[in-house]
């Protein structure tokens, strides 16, 4: 019997092997076998991260959907952005990661490219359901490669700054980014010192999960201690990163946004595409430089499809997934995005710190969530947004944002756990206290069944 609430509006997520297992990976990949016969793909890339259950699970989906006549390119471990880096590069522009992102170490999961669109979990499990039959008269070719030189010789080759006089520490937390990145700054010539840069699926140092504060604790102390210019931090597959100036501080990726932006715009005009977690400084500072800001719901899927659309330079979100579409192909890519950082540092001749301290200040929280049920969450915030008394101009796109003179606030629906998601802004303290304190009080009034206990 496979679980439903495995297939996520994004992707499809779930723990192992109680959810997500062997037999219920044969029935996906019959899923998105019939989502490749309806594009007229006949071949797809597929890869796995560093999960412990990623080597089975990647065997055993390569096995089935071959058995329906798709041709699989088999890329072995790699990152995320390895994986969309070979998909974009196919004939077909299809490809399938086994991974778990920066869920703990029990998940494990699947994001799907096909026809260079991104795929939702929702939809392979309506071609689940369905009752096609799969003609398939003989059974597809199972082929290996090796992507991870060409990957790293196509992004050296992208980058047009010297940054070998740069001390970067790089803290992988054992995910699958320890496979690529130290490497590739080190071919740039910088001095690297690394961090957990072994794949080990148990994550035994710490979360693989930058956007966490506890999970920053040894690169911001390692910045700190061997005076680095800048610390860069990966989750489980390489597609987020989070920054740390010098001084230790983290840079929120709203922040880090702001930087990429900045930049870009200077040479090129466009879109700019950034979610609905993001402070309202992102969509301001776009404006200024002659950039036009869209905002679109959070995850990886709605911020592909809003870039497509828009033809837009650049993409990110709160979590720390930043998408470059100047010169990049338009996937979100960790190491990536911290060579660009490093690129702009390295030209400023300033230290990082000194370059974010020109950006907009705002007293802002992180993200912050309530643990609640993945059957109850969307009910919960359908029944915030019809009842909530909160007076601002009120954004709809992806749960409630409400703007005010002196800040904003969000609540939604987290995409992959059983959790709300809440951010904060204020122009002050105080305003930012007052508008998390009138969210919190709606929510108890509206839904007061829930326990509220931030984190």
């Amino acid at each position: 019997m496979i679980s439903e609430s495995i297939f996520r509006e994004n992707d499809i997520r779930g723990t192992y092997p109680e959810e997500l297992n062997e037999l219920v990976i044969k029935e996906i990949a019959k899923g998105i076998a019939k989502k490749c016969f309806q594009e007229n793909v006949s071949s797809i890339v597929v890869g796995r991260d560093g999960r412990l259950s990623g080597e089975s699970l990647l065997k055993t989906f390569c096995d089935a959907i071959a058995q329906f006549g798709i041709d699989v390119n088999n890329i072995g471990l790699a990152t995320s952005p390895m994986l969309y880096f070979a998909a974009k590069r196919a004939n077909s522009k299809s490809g399938v990661m086994i991974t778990g992102s920066h869920n703990p170490k029990n998940y494990n999961g699947i994001k799907m490219v096909i026809n260079d669109n991104s795929v939702s979990g929702s939809e392979i499990l309506s071609l689940i359901k369905n009752d096609e039959i799969l003609n398939n008269s003989s059974a597809g070719n199972i082929t290996y490669s090796d992507i991870k030189e060409i990957y790293i010789s196509e992004i050296l080759e992208n980058i047009e700054t010297d940054i070998s006089e740069l001390k970067v520490v790089i803290d992988c937390g054992n995910g699958a980014a320890g496979f690529i990145a130290p490497e590739l700054f080190k071919r740039m010539g910088c001095n690297v010192i690394e961090l957990y840069s072994e794949v080990d699926g148990n994550f035994p140092n710490h979360h693989p999960d930058p956007g966490k504060l506890e999970n920053l604790k040894d690169i911001i102390s390692e910045v700190k201690d061997k005076n680095a210019d800048i610390g860069f931090a990966f989750d489980g597959d390489g597609d987020r990163v989070g920054l740390i100036t010098n001084t230790g501080d983290m840079i929120f990726p709203d922040k880090q946004m702001m930087l990429f932006s900045e930049d870009i715009l200077k040479n090129k005009k466009g879109s700019i595409v950034f979610d609905v977690k993001c402070s309202n400084h992102l969509s301001n500072l776009i404006s200024k430089n002659d950039g036009t800001p869209i905002m679109a719901p959070t995850g990886h899927f709605h911020i592909k499809k809003a870039i497509k659309k828009n033809n837009a330079l650049l993409g990110g979100e709160m979590s720390g997934h930043i998408f470059f579409n100047d010169k990049w192909y338009g996937f979100d890519d960790g190491p990536y995005a911290a060579v660009r950082a490093a690129e702009i540092l390295a030209k400023s001749n300033r230290s990082i710190s000194d370059i974010f301290e020109d950006f907009p200040k705002s007293f802002s929280t992180p993200e912050l969530n309530i643990t609640v049920t993945d059957e109850n969450k969307f009910e919960i915030i359908d029944r915030f947004m019809a009842n909530s008394n909160i007076d601002g101009d009120k954004i709809l796109i992806d749960g409630l944002r409400v703007n005010f003179n002196d800040g904003w606030g969000l609540l939604r629906a987290s995409n992959t756990t059983p959790k709300l998601v809440l951010r904060f802004e204020g122009d002050t303290e105080e305003s930012m206290n007052r508008i998390q304190n009138e969210f919190i009080s709606e929510l108890s009034r509206i839904c007061p069944e829930i326990d509220i206990n931030l984190d």
